[in-house]
């Protein structure tokens, strides 16, 4: 079985251990007391975890970059929808049977102006959408589940889902507005269950399950759609 190659970056302010993956190469952070054999061991325990990670990013390297014409599919809470470019008198987008219709204003017919107004337009759209959904979603989850986290705001992450750091704030990437709710579900509570373990142990999978018992199929979605759910900026 071939070894993970991994860079360590020892801090003498941390506590405890964080493996990455960005841009294929994994990262151990890692405080200074803690023994190189241990790090080793862990590399090994998470070995597919991490090549999960390093496979996503690989695939997502290797994405056809979008044209944002005609007949194009972008996803949305799951669905996938035709793009269908319509110039108008005004810019607006709206989910039509099972087209999102992007209507531009353009001074001529360049493809290459329309094409750029289109994406313009579809990140406004998505980004506005995410904002309304994700966050109500947040919200409701934290009612639920009373972990209350500092702050949820709505971000672009390029290779992850979602994040809580030790203050309490979560972040969620307005990339999840393109998976189905039921989707969405799984990454919030899994932001908010790192409120009260920083960490992936038993005891952070036991109480994701206790909130949300679907979690891996969830998580199978995400896999699976991945080549789908991307923007290039």
């Amino acid at each position: 079985m071939a070894s993970i190659d991994y860079q360590l970056v020892r801090s003498s302010r941390r506590k405890t251990i964080s493996l990455q993956v960005k841009h294929g190469q994994v990262r151990v952070l890692a405080p200074e007391f803690v023994n190189e054999q241990y790090i080793a061991e862990l590399v090994v325990k998470k070995r597919a975890w991490l090549q999960q990670k390093i496979a996503l990013q690989q695939q997502s390297s290797e994405t056809v970059e979008r044209q944002y014409q005609h007949g194009e599919v972008f996803y949305y809470l799951g669905k996938p929808y035709r793009l269908s470019v319509v110039v108008a008198s005004k810019n607006s987008v709206s989910i039509e049977a099972e087209h999102i219709v992007v209507a531009v204003k353009v001074a001529n017919d360049d493809p290459a102006m329309i094409a750029n107004a289109v994406k313009k337009q579809l990140h406004a759209w998505y980004k506005q959408q995410a904002m309304s959904i994700l966050l109500a979603r947040s919200e409701q989850w934290q009612q639920d589940t009373k972990l209350k986290a500092k702050c949820s705001t709505v971000r672009y992450f390029k290779s992850r889902w979602g994040s809580c750091d030790s203050k309490g704030h979560v972040k969620l990437n307005w990339l999840l507005v393109m998976a189905p709710d039921w989707v969405i579900d799984y990454v919030i509570i899994h932001e908010l269950c790192h409120l009260k373990h920083m960490n992936h142990s038993a005891e952070f999978w036991a109480m994701v399950s206790s909130f949300y018992g679907n979690h891996k199929v969830a998580k199978t979605w995400l896999t699976q759609h991945q080549s789908h759910l991307y923007w290039i900026n």
